[in-house]
Order: structure tokens, then sequence, then C-alpha cells
């Protein structure tokens, strides 16, 4: 029997994330490395926003800042970069052992700021950057980009509308191959939290973000292969307790040695289900929408990218004085989760509170 189809606009939800009215706010990044040059700053660029200035202590960076994204403005230090009067907003994009001194310049300075995740690599850390933010009376916010993947967006609205009811069970399944194509990448394959920390600082936060709710506590547990190539075990399981009636659940491995992996996401609620991977498919079938599995025939216009919605939604908070979505202050239940899952495992895989 073929699925039905079914918009964003039959179901009441957003057909596009929502990006700031101004155009012209003047960006200053902070490490333009890889994911600078591979992820902001292009969706920066089709977003239509300056790049005005871009800091990084490697000249090869600086380089390419100028020559692949025409930033003039460049700095081998980034207290020059805060303290150039052209920056109105930072965009901190370094590895997380150098957020707290940069955060703690920026207060300083009194101009709003952006990170990537994971936030820090201590909860200590992050409350200590959010009370500088708030004594400041800065903005700050953390780039929990995989909340504007198409998919992943629409799921968070579908919930929110009500459509399959009262989330009971909230699961993602990755099967991947980064310890095979990231095997020499100097801090990835290195680092001893892979999966619990640099990764799962993503999936965790998407289990709050679709269901509304924040876990209590997790237990997890990793595994790895004979010859792999990470330090850290590249196989995860962990559970997520969230209070009566929502589980969450999380499989992910990066040991594929095949193509036969991908993504699989479900959210399963009192009236029905969506089953999705992050960015091109999303079927439901709830007593909501009418009888039968529909797919969801999303806009073939350009997204933007989910770099430009973490950054967009910062913008707009910025224009209209409210929270980010992802602000720092909100993003410490995330971090208290991923900081629990690897004490779990550390523990040998017991429960352990979000604290």
């Amino acid at each position: 029997m073929a699925e039905a189809l079914v918009t964003p606009k039959d179901l009441g939800i957003p057909e596009m994330i929502p990006l700031p009215k101004r155009k012209d706010w003047r960006i200053g990044i902070v490490g333009f490395g890889g994911v600078a040059r591979g992820g902001h700053a292009p969706a920066y660029r089709e977003a239509g926003w300056t790049m005005a200035a871009a800091a990084d202590t490697n000249l090869q960076a600086l380089t390419a800042a100028r020559a692949e994204f025409g930033i003039v403005r460049t700095y081998g230090d980034y207290r020059d970069l805060i303290a150039d009067e052209s920056v109105e907003v930072i965009d901190l994009l370094t590895q997380p052992i150098v957020r707290e001194e940069v955060i703690r310049a920026a207060a300083a300075a009194g101009k709003p700021i952006i990170t990537e995740k994971p936030f820090a690599q201590t909860a200590e850390e992050c409350v200590r950057m959010v009370d500088a933010a708030g004594r400041a009376g800065i903005a700050l916010a953390v780039h929990q980009n995989y909340r504007w993947m198409k998919m992943n967006f629409y799921a968070h609205h579908i919930v929110r509308q009500g459509l399959i009811g009262e989330p009971f069970y909230a699961s993602i399944e990755i099967q991947g191959t980064q310890d095979v194509h990231l095997a020499t990448h100097p801090f990835y394959a290195t680092c001893d939290n892979f999966l619990t920390i640099q990764w799962n600082n993503h999936l965790t936060d998407l289990l709050r973000y679709w269901t509304g709710r924040d876990a209590i506590r997790v237990l997890a547990r990793t595994g790895r292969m004979n010859g792999q190539n990470f330090r850290s075990d590249n196989l995860l399981l962990s559970i997520a307790d969230f209070g009566e009636g929502l589980t969450g659940h999380i499989v992910h491995s990066e040991l594929l040695r095949s193509d036969l992996g991908g993504v699989q996401c479900r959210v399963d609620g009192s009236k029905g289900s969506i089953v999705f991977d992050f960015h091109d498919a999303l079927r439901i079938e709830s007593s909501e929408v009418g009888k039968g599995v529909h797919r969801l025939a999303a806009p073939t216009s350009t997204w933007g990218g989910s770099f430009a919605g973490s950054m967009g939604d910062f913008l707009i908070a910025l224009e209209e004085g409210h929270e980010p979505q992802v602000s720092g202050r909100r993003n410490l239940a995330t971090i208290r989760t991923i900081l629990a899952e690897d004490r779990s495992v550390r523990a040998g895989g017991i429960w352990m509170p979000c604290e």
C-alpha cells in the first residue's frame, strides 16, 4: 500500500528554520580549523552574514580564511579579535580545552558569544562560564547544530504539536565508519571519550530536544573491536531514564568496515510514532494525522544548513532580547547527561544520576 504524503503545512509545523532579520551581523570566528572551514563559514556565507574577522594560532588556517572566505582581518591571538571594534558577535570554534578563557575575555569585552560543543569537559567549567556571562550581561549559547538538521527539526515540532501524543520512547541508532575515516585525526582518534562526550553531546541533546524532558539517570556501556584504530571504545550502548513514562536509548558504533551503515531514529507516543533519519526521510503513523502511514514531503528549497540554524537562533535571540534556545544555562542538562554516561561507562555500566 502506497504511503500518503503530508507536508509540514498540513501538520501545522514550521516549514523552514527561522533566520534573523538582519543580514549585516559581523561575526568574529575564533578557531578556523576544519569545522569552521567545512561547516560554519560556508553556512554563514550562504546566509549572507559577514565574517568580519578570524583568529587562529595556525597560519595556514588564517591563510584559508583569507583565500577561501575573503576574511580580511585575521589574528594570531583571539584577544585581538575580541578587541576588534568591527566584531559584534564571537563564534568560538576551538576544541573545548580553551573554552573558558575565551568566554571570560568576551564577557569582559561585553560581546555575546556562541561556542562549539561540547560546552566544556566538566560541569564546573560550564557553570563558571554561565556565571561569567550572566555577570557581564552577555548572551552565551552552544552550537547544538544537530537540532537544525532537517528531520530532527521536524521531529521536534511534530512531538511538540502533540501529533503522536505523549512520548514514551525515543531512540537513535547510528552505524558509522569514523574509526576508519578519522583514524589519523589528531584529537578524535586519541581522546579517551570520543563517543561518550565528543559524540554523545549531539545525541543526548537530541533526545532532550525531541521529548522536551531531561534525563534523571543513565546507564551506559562501551565496547571495541580487535584492531580498531581509535584509543576510545567505538561502540556505545546507552539507556536514559527520563522519569515516569519516558525512556531513551542510544546505540552507536563507528566501527563498520562496510557501507551497510546509516542512521535510524524514532519517537513513539500514546497516539502514534515517527521514524526518521537526520536529513531526508520521516514517516509518521498517528491517529492525529489520519489512517495509515504518511511520509513527510519537505520543501525542496535550500535548507540553509544546521550551522546556520544554531547561529541563526542565537542572532534572533540577540535581535529580540530573549534567551537563546540552546543557551549555556540550558545546555547544562546535556552536559550533565553526557558526563553521567561517561561515569557509568568507567564504572562498568551502572546507573548514574545526571547531576
